[in-house]
């Protein structure tokens, strides 16, 4: 299995200190990143502990980006990693919800920071306690805010 990630997935869970998760879940021992999602990072004032702690990463350089995915209104890092994801039949873990969902009208598997969560619930790697603190913790650190309809999916008993 191959995941490609987009910088708004990595720099939300790098804020909380979880990004083990990836490779937990997963069971793979790298992420494959774009070079644009690299440049994108290299502008978060976290970017060198980012780098230091994230050793597993493997940065993949796009060529060419095929033209109706360029001509997407999407940033360089998003058209780079759905590319790159369709190409390698990659799980694409992106949090920005029109990338996605123009991702999956690709034929590209995506994954958001949800149902990222959903799966670590589901297959046991997190239970309700740690997705209630993980959850407070993207409010804090990354502003991330869950709908209510996403906190009742994710905290259901």
């Amino acid at each position: 299995m191959r995941l490609v990630a987009d910088t708004d997935f990595l720099s939300a869970l790098h804020k909380i200190e979880r990004i083990g998760l990836i490779y937990e879940v997963f069971g793979v021992d790298r992420i494959h990143v774009t070079q644009a999602v690299i440049d994108e990072l290299a502008k978060a004032p976290f970017f060198y502990d980012f780098i230091r702690k994230t050793e597993k990463i493997e940065r993949v350089v796009v060529d060419e980006v095929p033209s109706h995915i360029k001509s997407a209104m999407f940033g360089k890092g998003e058209t780079d990693s759905i590319s790159y994801a369709l190409k390698t039949k990659s799980i694409f873990l992106s949090n920005d919800k029109k990338a996605g969902e123009f991702a999956e009208d690709l034929g590209v598997m995506v994954l958001d920071i949800v149902s990222f969560l959903l799966v670590c619930r589901e297959i046991g790697v997190l239970g309700l306690n740690d997705i209630e603190h993980i959850i407070e913790l993207l409010k804090q650190r990354d502003y991330m805010e869950f709908n209510e309809n996403q906190k009742k999916l994710l905290l259901r008993e």
